[in-house]
């Protein structure tokens, strides 16, 4: 139980004097993205408090079933064995410990996609815990929850982070908050945005069928764990709806038109069957568009007035067409960069590189803590 770890253990590792500790939670430390956190972070504590004295520590760590606390730092690369069964009060707890503690800046590191943990958020800036989160769910509900936990967090001096909602490790919301900032009016926002539904078309191209391709994106972990919120765009929706957002666009989910896919009303454990029967239609589809020069793209588009995501036949020269498996690109016009957009371009899928992004979240939320400016 937490109430049993709240005193150190011996065994703590040496650190500078003035190193900066800022101590992480990290939700859903078991999952695909987590768990490839915990390994970068275990390899990168060593260089961060050598390079920019940051001593970044794993506090906490959790998940549906699992529980584990250490005051002086838990070892990220080794988390199985400090797990116990998690009990039902061990994250209020964890959350009260963090908000009577003085000095300790702490990170909640959200790895998951919770409605529940999003609930949280609130209130962990309330208790004056910042958040870096991989989770969409909480800036894709009402603009009124997106902007209320925006000026929570500045209230409550704390950072919120969430780089690798839209396009992985890309930095793309960042720089698309500072054209906003700046007074540049973003226009319009065009581009492929969902790694997963990428990989998917583009082995459709090479031949492979419609289930299979999906089954392949699923086990290299481009999906989302329910493959059928990438299949029906919600995931990519989602997506969306926050780019819009930091455009400055006043976005709500119903602004939204999504065609994409067909009608996909699978609700099934297992998804494969049931795709298959779409294999032969989906071939013949890539076939003509083969034919046309032309291939199959998932296209996400947004101005200040609407927002529209579909599938597009596009010629191979296209941008769009020509991108590796998994890649997103986005094209930003604005009021001064209109007739040549800007474009950013990356991975946009993959738990390896999303964990880097996470973790590059992270160490900038700590060694720029808004508190202490």
């Amino acid at each position: 139980m937490l109430d049993d770890l709240i005193e150190p253990r011996s065994g703590a590792r040496h650190v500078p004097v003035d190193a900066q500790r800022v101590d992480l939670i990290l939700i859903g430390a078991r999952g695909k993205v987590g768990a490839a956190f915990r390994q970068l972070l275990a390899r990168q504590q060593l260089a961060l408090l050598a390079e920019v004295n940051l001593d970044l520590r794993l506090l906490a760590a959790f998940d549906r079933r699992g529980f584990a606390f250490d005051a002086i730092g838990l070892a990220p690369g080794s988390l199985e064995g400090a797990m116990y069964a998690r009990a039902g009060a061990d994250v209020e707890r964890l959350i009260e410990f963090v908000a009577t503690r003085a000095g300790v800046p702490t990170i909640a590191v959200d790895c998951t996609a919770s409605d529940e943990i999003a609930d949280l958020y609130p209130q962990l800036f309330d208790k004056g815990i910042g958040v870096v989160a991989a989770n969409k769910r909480a800036n894709a509900r009402t603009l009124a929850f997106y902007h209320g936990l925006q000026r929570s967090a500045r209230e409550h001096g704390v950072p919120y982070r969430y780089e690798t909602t839209v396009g992985s490790a890309i930095p793309l919301l960042g720089p698309l908050r500072d054209l906003r900032l700046r007074g540049e009016r973003v226009e319009s926002l065009q581009g492929v945005l969902s790694g997963s539904l990428s990989y998917i078309l583009h082995r459709m191209h090479e031949g492979c069928p419609f289930s299979a391709a999906v089954v392949e994106a699923r086990d290299l972990g481009y999906t989302e764990p329910d493959v059928m919120e990438d299949l029906r765009a919600i995931d990519l929706s989602r997506k969306l709806l926050v780019l819009a957002r930091e455009a400055g666009f006043s976005m709500e989910v119903d602004d939204m038109r999504v065609e994409l896919l067909g009608d996909l009303q699978i609700d099934v454990d297992d998804v494969v069957p049931a795709l298959q029967l779409l294999d032969d239609g989906w071939r013949i589809r890539v076939e003509a568009a083969l034919a046309r020069g032309e291939r199959w793209v998932a296209v996400a588009e947004a101005t200040p007035d609407a927002a529209r995501i579909g599938l597009h036949s596009l010629p191979a020269h296209s941008p769009f067409a020509q991108l590796a498996p998994g890649q997103n690109l986005i094209e930003i016009r604005t009021e001064l960069q209109d007739r040549m957009p800007l474009r950013v371009s990356g991975p946009g899928a993959g738990v390896e590189i999303t964990a880097a992004g996470v973790l590059s979240d992270a160490v900038s939320a700590a060694m720029h803590w808004p508190s202490r400016h």
